[in-house]
């Protein structure tokens, strides 16, 4: 047998043994799809702003103004999909707050309205087990631009409120941990509570969309927006970069869902 026959069969023999080349391994999912949405506790048309959510079909759902007929209806429709989740419900119609998950929760707690803030609405700090790791989360409801019944006076006297909820909250994160702060902070992104977050290293995350909070009226037996802010937010630590941030006209809430995905820088 020559030198060189014996070469063509010694390659033969390694291709029969070694196969086809297998393809590179696919490389694991590095981003988190995000989303926080106000359910609003007066909203009795569930179906709908259900829908939105499974619409989105993100990996964490933040949810404010969550009732027992809420926490209901989500257990029913979602209990499946998002295998981990904690509500939590509060003696304030609108307090209740919840948080719904595909990744796995490994801490959760509930902080009460900071004593001496004014606040009203307790927030709920979440850490997920994310596929680049430990991901802190503080859903928060801070305090309406409500004073004695007034939109008006309140308006006016609830801006150092929420400045002091969220420094009170901001206390308590572990600064070890890559954070995001989402929900509504019931300010628009000028407010006390977002200068204090992005003084302490917070980013808000811009969006396209529609404004995230709208009050409707009938106008010649048309819904209009007779009034529309952008009080929802979702604001990132510099562990992250964000895209694709987006409002959803969607849902029957007064407040519309805000839909971030985030990845390690």
């Amino acid at each position: 047998m020559t030198v060189r026959l014996f070469s063509w069969l010694s390659l033969i023999l390694l291709a029969i043994v070694l196969g086809p080349s297998a393809a590179p391994a696919k490389a694991p999912a590095r981003t988190v799809r995000l989303m926080t949405y106000n359910l609003n506790f007066g909203n009795l048309d569930l179906p709908a702003t259900l829908e939105a959510i499974a619409d989105a079909d993100v990996d964490v759902v933040l949810l404010q103004e969550i009732t027992t007929e809420w926490r209901d209806a989500l257990k029913r429709r979602f209990s499946k999909h998002y295998a981990y989740h904690a509500y939590r419900m509060h003696h304030r119609a609108a307090g209740g707050i919840a948080v719904l998950s595909k990744l796995a929760i490994t801490e959760e707690e509930l902080w009460g309205p900071p004593a001496g803030t004014g606040a009203w609405f307790p927030a709920q700090r979440i850490v997920i087990a994310a596929p680049f790791g430990a991901l802190q989360i503080l859903n928060v409801h801070l305090r309406p631009a409500l004073d004695g019944g007034s939109w008006v006076k309140g308006f006016m006297t609830t801006p150092p409120i929420r400045r002091r909820e969220i420094e009170a909250h901001w206390k308590l994160m572990d600064f070890k941990l890559p954070t995001i702060v989402a929900g509504d902070f019931n300010e628009d992104d000028t407010g006390r509570a977002i200068d204090y977050l992005a003084n302490h290293g917070m980013t808000r995350v811009p969006t396209s969309g529609p404004r995230t909070w709208h009050f409707e009226t009938e106008v010649n037996g048309k819904p209009t927006d007779l009034l529309k802010l952008d009080i929802d937010h979702v604001m990132i630590d510099s562990h992250f970069v964000a895209s694709d941030a987006q409002v959803l006209d969607a849902g029957t809430s007064d407040h519309r869902p805000v839909v971030v995905t985030i990845e390690p820088r």
